[in-house]
């Protein structure tokens, strides 16, 4: 289990220093130098050097994570190859969960793609309706961990009771679709990065 665990966690990670957006940080002769920060169950960013907790927030903040140019910036345009040649919805879900600032056109296409993945087969087209406001909500804002239920409720005009007893379960399982839909995504990623490192190697 640790060690499944510490696979999604290290290619997370390898994901995010790729889509880093990157700016020069300025020493305090005005000259430049460069670093990388991951956020860390809310801690500050740990130096260089030392060891690295495996795990981390699933969403970069803003402002984290910038500098000039990686010291990797071969490495990250390949992973970035690699992710831009993945199927449409897992390209989307990497660039949109991972990226730093992504962009909201990413939305649609995965509303799509997660909607149909929800078992609402046996619901009435009303609570469809408030289920699919919940799932734009939480793609919005990105909330694809910590699900605060009492912001749902109160966002699409639910009333306490009625959440609870009939939205709360759908909010539940928005949040496990979000989990295995990150790691479908971050399997075939995987896949296809050790494929193309295979057949680079061949290639000589």
């Amino acid at each position: 289990m640790n060690d499944e665990k510490d696979f999604f966690e290290a290619t997370r990670i390898r994901i995010m220093e790729a889509l880093a957006t990157y700016q020069p940080e300025i020493n305090s002769d005005f000259s430049e130098k460069s670093i990388f920060n991951l956020v860390r169950n809310g801690k500050e960013p740990q130096k260089k050097g030392h060891h690295q907790s495996s795990v981390i927030k699933g969403t970069r903040n803003a402002a984290i994570s910038k500098l000039n140019c990686s010291d990797d910036v071969f490495e990250h345009l390949k992973i970035q190859r690699v992710i831009n040649n993945l199927p449409i919805d897992m390209n989307n879900w990497l660039l949109y969960r991972y990226a730093d600032s992504p962009s909201l056109n990413h939305v649609p296409a995965l509303l799509n793609a997660l909607m149909e993945r929800l078992p609402l087969e046996k619901c009435r087209k009303p609570t469809q309706k408030k289920v699919l406001s919940i799932l734009v909500l939480r793609l919005v804002k990105r909330d694809f961990l910590d699900c605060l239920h009492r912001t749902y409720f109160e966002a699409v005009g639910i009333k306490k009771q009625t959440y609870y007893e009939c939205y709360a379960k759908h909010n539940d399982n928005i949040t496990l679709l979000f989990d295995s839909f990150d790691r479908l995504a971050l399997c075939e990623f995987y896949e296809c990065y050790m494929a193309q490192k295979c057949i680079n190697k061949v290639a000589g």
